[in-house]
C-alpha cells in the first residue's frame, strides 16, 4: 500500500505496513508534529478510490499502519467488501477504516464475475420490482449492462474483483480495537541454533530483543538448547537506519548488545540527534556507530529545519543586525545558499533536520579568513567523511 504524504508543505510517499521500528522512525523523520494529511494509493486494482484525511497523532499512525497490514492479509472476497465500503465512504478517517476491517463479515460479497452473472443473481434475488413473478426464460432478452448498471445504481452496489458488494449492511464492530505495542529495545535478531555446517534450525527460531541482560541471556540460550556464539542471525530489525545487522556474525551478537546497552542510556532526543549524523555521515558499522555515541556533544542538530531554505533563513536570523527588515528574504527560496553554509561549516541536510560538522555551530557566522584551501578541504570531505565525522 502506498500513502502519500503532506506535512509542512513537503510531499512525498512511504509503503505501508511498517514493522514497529520504521514506523516510529517515520515519526522521528515527522518530528512528531501532529495534524499532517495521509492519502492512501495502490490499494486496488481501480484507481478511482479515493481517501484523504488526517493522522492526528502517534496513535492514529499506529492505526494507519494496523490497517495497511489487515488489508495486506485480507482474501479476495474481503478486498472486494473494503473496496465497497471505501467507495461509498470516502471521508471516512483513520480509526473508522481500522474499524472497517473488523466488522467485514456483517457485508455480504456475492461471487459475480461481469454484468450477465450480475443480472442473473438480481433476477434470482428478485432485487428489482421488474423481476417479481418474472419468468426465467426472459433472462436471455434483457440487456444485461442496462440491467446491472441499474442494480448497481438502485442498490448502492459494488462489483469489484470477481464479487458484488452491497455495503449498506455493514456494521461497525462494537468492541474497542487494542493497538499494536511498539518493541522494545533497540535491536532485535531471529535466532536459530547452528545444527549442522551452518544451517539453522529455523523451526526453533525465536527473536531476541536486545538489550539483554546476561541472566535473560542465558534463559534464552537453555531455551533454543544452543550457546549464543553458534546461534545464525536469519533476519533482523534495528531502530537505526543506517545499522543493518541482518547478516551478523556469530561473534558481534555480544558487541551488538552492548552498543543497545549504550544507546539505552541517551534520551529519546539524543537518540534521533544519533540518526541525523549517522546518516550524514553515513555510519553503517557497529564499531563506528560505537565510536560516534560518546562524542554527539560535539555536532549541533537542529530538527527543526525541515529543509535547507528553512536553515538558510534560521541562519539569516541569528546573524543579520538587530532591526534588519527580514520580511525581504522570509518568503524566498534560500536552498542553495542554506546548502552553502551547511556545507561550509562540515555539516548538511538529513531525513532529521539539519546537522553541523564536528566541533561546528550551526547558527554562528561563518569566519571571514577561512582560507580557499580549508573550504576545498570541506568540499572534498565527503569521500574521507568518515574520517572527518569520527577522528
Amino acid at each position: 500500500m502506498t500513502v502519500n504524504i503532506r506535512h509542512r508543505g513537503r510531499r512525498w510517499s512511504e509503503d505501508f505496513p511498517k514493522n514497529s521500528y520504521e514506523l516510529l522512525d517515520l515519526a522521528d523523520k515527522l518530528r512528531n508534529d501532529y495534524p499532517f494529511s495521509v492519502k492512501i494509493e495502490n490499494m486496488f486494482e481501480l484507481d478511482y478510490v479515493y481517501n484523504e484525511f488526517q493522522i492526528s497523532s502517534l496513535d492514529d499512525l499506529v492505526r494507519l499502519n494496523l490497517f495497511a497490514e489487515r488489508f495486506s492479509e485480507m482474501y479476495d472476497e474481503d478486498e472486494a467488501i473494503m473496496f465497497a465500503l471505501m467507495t461509498k465512504y470516502p471521508k471516512a478517517e483513520i480509526s473508522e477504516l481500522l474499524e472497517m476491517t473488523y466488522g467485514l463479515s456483517s457485508v455480504t460479497a456475492y461471487p459475480c464475475c461481469n454484468d450477465e452473472e450480475l443480472t442473473e443473481l438480481a433476477f434470482n434475488n428478485e432485487w428489482l420490482p421488474e423481476f417479481e413473478d418474472a419468468h426465467y426464460g426472459m433472462l436471455e432478452y434483457l440487456d444485461t449492462d442496462k440491467v446491472a448498471a441499474e442494480v448497481c445504481k438502485r442498490r448502492e452496489g459494488y462489483m469489484y474483483g470477481g464479487f458484488y458488494v452491497e455495503p449498506d449492511g455493514y456494521n461497525a464492530p462494537e468492541e474497542t480495537i487494542e493497538l499494536p505495542k511498539p518493541e522494545t529495545g533497540f535491536f532485535r535478531l531471529l535466532l536459530a541454533a547452528d545444527r549442522v555446517n551452518r544451517v539453522p534450525d529455523s523451526a526453533s527460531s525465536e527473536w531476541l530483543t536486545l538489550p539483554c541482560s546476561k541472566a535473560d541471556l542465558e534463559v534464552f540460550e537453555k531455551r533454543l538448547s544452543c550457546p549464543i556464539n553458534k546461534m545464525i542471525c536469519i533476519t533482523a530489525r534495528s531502530a537505526l537506519p543506517k545499522l543493518h545487522p541482518v547478516t551478523i556474525q556469530r561473534s558481534e551478537i555480544p558487541v551488538l548488545n552492548e552498543l543497545a546497552l549504550k544507546l539505552s542510556e541517551l534520551s529519546r532526543d539524543e537518540v534521533v540527534k544519533l540518526k541525523a549524523v549517522m546518516e550524514h555521515c553515513d555510519v553503517k558499522s557497529i564499531e563506528q556507530t560505537a565510536q560516534l555515541i560518546p562524542r554527539l556533544s560535539e555536532y549541533e542538530f537542529d530538527p527543526l529545519s525541515t529543509d535547507a531554505s528553512i536553515y538558510g533563513k534560521v541562519y539569516l536570523f541569528n546573524n543579520l543586525p538587530t532591526g534588519f527588515n527580514t520580511e525581504t528574504f522570509a518568503s524566498a527560496d534560500m536552498e542553495e545558499f542554506g546548502r552553502s553554509i551547511l556545507s561550509a561549516k562540515g555539516g548538511g541536510m538529513t531525513s532529521y533536520g539539519a546537522v553541523s560538522g564536528r566541533g561546528q555551530s550551526l547558527f554562528t557566522p561563518i569566519a571571514k579568513e577561512l582560507a580557499e584551501d580549508e573550504t576545498e578541504d570541506i568540499e572534498e570531505g565527503e569521500e574521507e567523511n568518515m574520517e572527518v565525522c569520527l577522528t
